[in-house]
């Protein structure tokens, strides 16, 4: 293995390997941001100056809405293998597709929400006792929390005209089941709510779920979707591959010096060495077995 990667050829190969793996991240990332950019320039055409947050939220609902529903009808029951859905799963995939129902549907949603500045949270349903049965979006408004069901284009108004929040329905089913449309699956009949699964990995996010409720305090810690981080896979992945690329580089660049510009591998790694031996390449100079140190002589 150390020879390996003391082969130069094999480090240059990883270099551009690297390089270009970060190039596609980045233009698929900004292929993405296109598209978002291009359903909220829809939205907009649609959206009254006047209309107040509420008012704003609901018509990116429906927008979404629509947009998912033809394409599901047409992806539902096809089968897609590859890379990007297996691996990857950008939310371009749910937007393209809709194969995920309900969390297609609240992905979508919720990256569309956060292009008009919403804070947003997806949540699991509990449903006959079981989490993650459903998938719905809460946004912050100013009227606070509200929640959207995206799969069923439903959302709820208060009496005050505001719309709901996932508690006011909870607390109050019989006043609000009277707003779901014949379509609704009356299964979805808001028992409870979590943001997310803190024991999708064990040891791992339990130590780190204690964690945030020493930090943030409990309360705080439990409204935390973890989610939403994950909506702009492709920048996750060009941040990370980039945080791995540049030590990488780094030795690449060094391994390069040591080997094609100076005479001796021991020679440190200075910018008055790089400069004096680099000329001295490029001049086809004689380079002498010297260290590069003050005082070790001069290039002939």
């Amino acid at each position: 293995m150390k020879r390996i990667f003391r082969n130069l050829y094999f480090l240059t190969f990883l270099n551009g390997f690297l390089l270009a793996t970060l190039f596609y991240f980045k233009m698929e990332g900004n292929y993405e941001r296109e598209l978002f950019a291009a359903i909220q320039s829809n939205i907009d055409s649609k959206i009254n100056l006047k209309d107040n947050d509420d008012s704003v939220v609901v018509n990116v609902m429906h927008a979404c809405n629509e947009l998912l529903t033809s394409r599901s009808a047409i992806f539902t029951n096809q089968t897609l293998d590859g890379f990007k859905v297996d691996l990857l799963q950008p939310t371009s995939i749910d937007l393209m597709t809709a194969k995920g129902a309900c969390g297609s549907y609240s992905l979508v949603l919720a990256r569309t929400l956060e292009n008009y500045k919403f804070p947003v949270r997806i949540a699991q349903m509990k449903v006959n006792g079981v989490f993650a049965a459903h998938n719905i979006v809460e946004v912050k408004t100013n009227s606070g929390w509200a929640v959207l069901d995206p799969l069923f284009n439903v959302y709820f108004i208060r009496p005050d005209k505001t719309l709901a929040s996932f508690q006011d329905v909870k607390n109050n089913w019989n006043y609000y089941k009277d707003q779901l449309p014949p379509n609704y699956n009356m299964n979805y009949k808001y028992e409870d709510v979590r943001y997310s699964n803190w024991g999708k990995i064990p040891f791992v996010l339990p130590a780190i779920k204690k964690i945030l409720d020493l930090v943030l305090g409990k309360e705080r810690a439990d409204t935390i979707s973890m989610r939403i981080y994950f909506l702009r896979m492709y920048d996750l992945y060009f941040y990370i591959l980039l945080g791995l690329y540049l030590p990488v580089a780094i030795f690449i660049v060094r391994k390069l010096i040591k080997t094609k510009v100076f005479p001796q591998p021991n020679i440190p790694i200075t910018p008055s060495n790089i400069i004096k031996y680099a000329r001295a390449r490029i001049a086809n100079k004689t380079i002498p077995n010297t260290i590069g140190r003050p005082g070790s002589g001069s290039l002939s």
